[in-house]
């Protein structure tokens, strides 16, 4: 894991975005405090639902039907 400072990171961006981008975990402190973490994005894919399983889910959670889109498209018209 590097430290940087957030100036540091700010005028090496590039730099820090590399290490995050290969794997390296990034803190970035302000005023000697950790200030935020650059970890690289995930490429992995996660196995997501259908949209049929999505709305059913929504559906028994929600006692008003959700709109579809082409009901909101209409509703921003009128």
């Amino acid at each position: 894991m590097k430290t940087v400072t957030k100036k540091e990171a700010a005028r090496r961006f590039d730099k820090v975005g590399d290490l995050g981008f290969g794997g390296e975990t990034v803190v970035v402190t302000d005023g000697g405090k950790p200030w935020i973490k650059l970890v690289r994005a995930s490429t992995k894919r996660t196995a997501g639902k259908s949209a049929a399983e999505f709305k059913a889910r929504l559906d028994r959670i929600s006692r008003k039907p959700i709109p579809g889109a082409a009901e909101v498209l209409s509703r921003l018209r009128e």
